[in-house]
C-alpha cells in the first residue's frame, strides 16, 4: 500500500492532523536492541492510507457491513487526543482542566500544589513507551511461582530463568522534566482490560500498570528517567458510557475496588510490603474520550 504521507503533510487531516516528524518525536528510545520511531509510525501510515483509500471507494457508509468497516475506518484516539491538547497554545490550562476532573481541584501527591505546576513548562508526551516490571516483583515472582501458575509446561518453561515478566507497554505518558511529575494512561475504547500474564494469573493489566507506576525508572532514557514515583497518576481514559457504567468492564470492577477499598491493590501487588494504599489509591482516575473532546 503506498505510504500517504511524506515529511510535513499530515497524517490525516480530521483524526490525526499533525505530520510524521511531529509523531514520530513522541516515541521513546525504549523498544530494546535495533529499535527505531519508525516501527510505531508505519502502523499509523498504513491505518491513516487504508482509511483515505477506503473512502476515495466508498462515500457513504450508512448500511454497510461492520466487517468492512472495521479495519479501514479505525481512528486514532490516543494520539489524537493528546497530541490535540499537548500542541494546543493553551496546553497547561487544558491538561490542569482534565487533571482536575479526575482528581479534583488540588493534585494528590506530596510537594506541587497546583495542577499548572504540575504540566507547565518542560513537559513531555510519549506513546507506547515499556516501563520495566518492577525488580521487587520479578523476585517475588520467582519465589511464589507455583502459587500465581499451575500450568505444567508454563512452569517448565520458567525453571531457571530469572526474568519472568518483561516490560510494561503504556499507552500514553506524560512526564515533567522538571519536577517529576508524571501521568501513565491505560486507553480503551470497546476492549477490556487483560486478566492475567503468562506466568501470573492472578495479576491484572490494571495492577500491572499500578505496580510500573511505583517503580523508578532511573536507567531509562532521559528524560523518561526524571519521572518521580511518588509523584505518578494513573488514569484510566475510556469512553464516558463505560464510566457511568463501570460494572460492563472488568477494568471498571477492578478501579473501583482499588478507589473504594486500598487495601485490596496491598493484596494484588503482595510485593509492595511498605507502599502506603490508601495514598496510592488517591493518584488512581478515570478521564473520558468525551472530556478531551471538550
Amino acid at each position: 500500500m503506498e505510504e500517504v504521507a511524506q515529511k510535513g503533510e499530515v497524517l490525516h487531516e480530521v483524526y490525526l492532523p499533525f505530520s510524521e516528524d511531529e509523531l514520530k518525536g513522541l516515541f521513546a528510545a525504549v523498544g530494546g536492541p535495533g529499535w527505531t520511531p519508525d516501527q510505531h509510525l508505519k502502523y499509523y501510515k498504513r491505518s491513516a492510507a487504508a482509511y483515505k483509500a477506503y473512502l476515495a471507494v466508498v462515500r457513504d457508509r450508512k448500511g454497510k457491513p461492520i466487517s468492512e468497516m472495521r479495519g479501514p475506518c479505525q481512528k486514532f484516539w490516543t494520539a489524537s487526543c493528546l497530541m490535540t491538547v499537548y500542541h494546543s497554545p493553551e496546553r497547561s490550562k487544558e491538561f490542569s482542566t482534565l487533571l482536575q476532573k479526575a482528581y479534583g481541584p488540588k493534585p494528590p501527591i506530596n510537594g506541587i500544589s497546583t495542577w499548572d505546576d504540575c504540566v507547565s513548562r518542560r513537559l513531555h508526551l510519549f506513546f507506547e513507551p515499556n516501563l520495566p516490571s518492577p525488580e521487587s516483583y520479578k523476585e517475588w515472582l520467582r519465589l511464589n511461582l507455583r502459587e500465581r501458575q499451575f500450568i505444567p509446561y508454563v512452569l517448565d518453561s520458567a525453571d531457571g530463568k530469572a526474568n519472568l515478566e518483561g516490560p510494561t507497554n503504556v499507552d500514553a505518558l506524560l512526564v515533567n522534566e522538571e519536577n517529576g511529575f508524571a501521568v501513565i494512561i491505560e486507553a480503551k475504547v470497546l476492549s477490556d482490560m487483560s486478566c492475567q500474564v503468562t506466568h501470573d494469573v492472578l495479576r491484572n493489566q490494571i495492577a500491572r500498570n499500578i505496580d510500573v507506576m511505583l517503580e523508578e525508572n532511573a536507567d531509562l532514557t532521559y528524560p523518561l528517567a526524571k519521572r518521580d514515583p511518588e509523584r505518578t497518576l494513573f488514569p484510566l481514559l475510556t469512553p464516558m458510557i463505560f464510566k457511568n457504567n463501570p460494572a460492563a468492564r472488568f477494568y471498571g470492577y477492578k478501579f473501583n475496588e482499588y478507589k473504594n477499598a486500598p487495601s485490596t491493590l496491598g493484596r494484588d501487588l503482595p510485593h509492595g510490603v511498605n507502599q502506603e494504599w490508601e495514598k496510592v489509591a488517591r493518584r488512581l482516575g478515570w478521564l473520558t474520550w468525551e472530556e478531551f473532546a471538550g
